[in-house]
């Protein structure tokens, strides 16, 4: 009994993975061999307006390969173009729930990341490896 409950709750989660937004590559890395990539982790920091001469906004993005999982780390700071502030003053604006990008079908914060990423082609910049693909997948 215990076998068949855990096989029926796995088998739905299987389900549930297969359904998230990602990134699924036009042609798979040689190494490693991943063909598509779902966010892990986000985080935001936020500039200090105290140090106006230093730009510390960022934010990190956290990927893993679904066939491997391997990370790739993307960072937007106050180095890269576009800066990590002028991003967060970006969402901290922007109206997520309005279908954004030629082929999403509806609006969420990790679709404008993977926008971002690969159809604006930020990735090589701040991920340093190129994403280039579709984007795949709905909100779970």
């Amino acid at each position: 009994m215990r076998r068949l409950i855990l096989a029926v709750l796995l088998s739905s989660l299987a389900g549930v993975v297969q359904t998230q937004e990602r990134i699924t590559l036009t042609a798979p890395e040689t190494a490693p061999s991943n063909l598509t990539y779902r966010v892990t982790d986000i985080h935001m920091h936020e500039d200090d307006p105290a140090t106006a001469s230093l730009d510390e906004g960022s934010i990190t993005v956290g990927l893993v390969g679904v066939e491997r999982e391997i990370a790739a780390v993307c960072v937007y700071s106050g180095a890269s173009s576009p800066t990590g502030t002028f991003l967060i003053t970006a969402l901290n604006k922007a109206n997520l729930s309005s279908a954004y990008a030629g082929n999403a079908t509806t609006g969420t914060l990790k679709q404008r990341i993977f926008h971002r990423l690969v159809i604006m082609n930020e990735a090589p910049a701040v991920c340093s490896r190129s994403l280039a693909g579709t984007l795949t997948g709905t909100v779970p």
